[in-house]
Parts: structure tokens; sequence; C-alpha cells
């Protein structure tokens, strides 16, 4: 009982015992009313606070598992949008990515025939080390040189496709694929060409198999990066199908099962088939989401051809009417559902695989994972999307 109460019951009359206990029970019924009143005070205060304090694109309605690997990017550098939690986890190579990129930029910033020296300063500045790390952490030691160096010539190649018009395209597309497959001899003199040869060989010499699989999903990628295809996808499902291959499947997943040994049967590869499709749906987009302001800068500066920018921001803007922010947000919500399916469809195969859960299986459903994430990561701070 307050001391208020106290002094108010003493200075009240008459003074008989059964008068006194009647102004008890009425000052106690008093202090609990108060006492209440104070309680629920305090928990709307606490609840318009947690209110306030949440983000717009809560981790709350994305989160199946509360422990600390729901993972909010609140500080990324180049976040288009309020974003909501991620449920990949991500991994970090444990050479660390500094010492990846001591070994492996030497050899293109001594051999890449870079237009000028602010160009090669800044391909040498994207970070592609450190994305390395993060994308194929499972990557071992004596793999590295060459899985890194297979990453940073798809991004140069990249970037070349990018300046031409269609007819060199195909032209371009044509001989590399002739120098990945062993089918043309490299001229020495065009740095491309051998480099890209020189790294397949040694790839070979150390699993010719899974070295096969890498110069294929090369290809596939050149292919998907200059086929007409591109100028025919104007909706949102039939751009993120042929999205898949365009972004580097083939490719990335070969990458991924080279630089860490994983030698998968054809079941089990065929039972990752719809994982590996929703990985790299998950990676075109987040792709799209972060290159958006580069890739409209870069057709409005030269519309090659007359195509029109290749993004699931431009389509999705274009079949809803919706401004390209507000498409942007709207599909990073569409990648967090993703990684639920991802999830999902990781614990159906682990349950499901008649010939068993191998190790080399488990590493590669793990491996897409970190590159999912990895992709993410790099987009956010890479300067490549701020320029």
């Amino acid at each position: 009982m307050c001391a208020a109460s106290v002094v108010e019951i003493d200075n009240c009359q008459p003074k008989s015992p059964a008068s006194r206990m009647q102004l008890i029970e009425v000052a106690m019924h008093r202090i609990q009313r108060i006492c209440i009143w104070k309680k629920l005070t305090n928990e709307r205060r606490r609840k318009v606070a947690l209110a306030v304090n949440r983000p717009i694109l809560s981790s709350y309605l994305y989160s199946t598992n509360n422990s600390n690997s729901a993972r909010q990017y609140s500080t990324a550098q180049n976040a288009p949008c309020a974003i909501p939690a991620s449920q990949l986890e991500s991994k970090t190579h444990p050479l660390g990515w500094e010492l990846i990129q001591a070994q492996v930029e030497p050899y293109f910033g001594d051999n890449w025939n870079f237009p000028s020296e602010k160009e090669k300063k800044g391909f040498l500045g994207l970070g592609l080390s450190r994305a390395f790390s993060h994308f194929f952490p499972l990557t071992l030691y004596d793999r590295i040189d060459v899985t890194c160096k297979m990453l940073y010539l798809s991004l140069l190649i990249d970037d070349q496709l990018e300046k031409m018009s269609f007819t060199q395209m195909l032209s371009y597309r044509d001989r590399l694929m002739k120098v990945a497959l062993g089918a043309a001899s490299p001229d020495r003199c065009i740095c491309l060409e051998w480099m890209l040869h020189d790294t397949v060989m040694a790839m070979r010499s150390m699993d010719e198999v899974l070295a096969n699989d890498v110069a294929q999903g090369f290809c596939q990628l050149l292919q998907a990066q200059t086929s007409q295809e591109r100028t025919t996808a104007n909706t949102l499902g039939s751009y993120l199908k042929f999205r898949e291959t365009d972004v580097g499947k083939t490719l990335y997943t070969a990458l991924i099962r080279f630089g860490a040994k994983l030698d998968l049967t054809p079941t089990a590869l065929e039972n990752t088939a719809a994982l590996e499709s929703t990985a790299f749906r998950h990676v075109s987009v987040m792709n799209d989401i972060y290159s958006w302001e580069r890739e409209w800068k870069v057709y409005q500066e030269n519309p090659t051809d007359g195509a029109q920018p290749f993004s699931a921001i431009y389509i999705l803007a274009n079949e809803t009417g919706l401004p390209y922010t507000a498409c942007r947000r709207l599909m990073y919500s569409y990648c967090r559902e993703l990684e639920l399916v991802f999830k999902q469809s990781s614990v159906e195969i682990r349950h499901n695989t008649m010939e068993g859960l191998t190790h080399e299986l488990e590493m590669y459903i793990k491996g897409l994972e970190y590159f999912m994430c990895g992709i993410e990561l790099w987009s956010q701070w890479t300067p490549r999307y701020r320029q």
C-alpha cells in the first residue's frame, strides 16, 4: 500500500475498527485500479514503440527461424529499398579474399589489354576476389587459382559484349566457343583467347570431367548472352525462365562442383535441377535489382540495335504500369519467397533421395545457397552497380 493511502486512512473519521476496515478496503481497491491502469498504459506504449521501430518489410513476415541466422542487411551501401531479412546462410572462403586477390589479380593486371589505366583500376576495384570468397567458399585450395580466373573472365567477356553490335557478338561468340572447347588454337596476340585457353587447359589437367562441364557451361553462357530470345522475352515468366541460363547457371553450377571436387551422379544432378532453377532465378532477379540504374544508363547512352533494357524491373514496370522503384521493391520480396522455396526444396531432397544423401550432394546444396547469398552481398557493396 502506498504512503499517500495510509495517510488518507489515518486522517479519516471515525476510528472504530469496522469503519477503519472499510476505509482500508476502499483504498486497496483504488490502488488495484491504479496499478492495472499503469500496466495497460505501459503495454500500449511498448506496442507503439515496436510498431514505430519495425522496418516496413519486417523480418517477422519472412522469418521461419527465430535464431540469429535471420539476418538484416540494414547497412547495405547500395540497397534500393527497405530490405527484408534473408533466410540464406552466407560463408566466406577460409583462405581470405586478400590472399585470393594477391594470387589472382596480378595475372589480369599484367596481361589483360585494358583500354586505359582508368578502366584497369576500375575493373580491379570491383572486388571480384572478395566476391569469389562469397560465391565459392567451398573451393579447394589447389583449385582456387583457375576457378577464380574463370569468374574474372566471365565478367570481362560480359563487359566486352555490352560494347558490340549483334553481328559482332555472334562472331565473337563463335570464336571463343571454339577456343574454350579446344576446337581452335588461341591467337596469342589476343589476351582473352590465350587466357581462356590456358585456364581451361589447366582445369582439364586437374579434373577433365568437371573441367569439361565448366567449358560447356561457359559456351552456354555465351550462347544465351547473344541469343535473339533476349528480344522476345517480353513477359516476366518467359524472361525469368530464359534468364536462368543467361545469368550463367550452367557455368556457375559447374564452377561450384569443380572448385569443391563434387562428383555428382546423373541421378543427383537430375534431382537438383529444380533447386538450381530456383537458385538462379533468385540470382538473376537480385542482379537486376542492383544493376538497374547501371543498365538504364547504358541503354540511354547506347541503345544497341534498338534493343530494350533486358531486366525484370523493366518488364514488370511495362506489364503493371508501376514505377521502376516500386518494381524493385516487389522483386526483392519475390527473391525472399524464392529463398523459402529453396529451403523447402532442400529439405525435400534430403528426405527423398533414393540413393541416400551423400556428402557431395549435401555440399552442392550448400554451395548453391552460398552462391545465392554471395550474389546479394557483393551486389550491395560493389562499385560496379554504383557507377
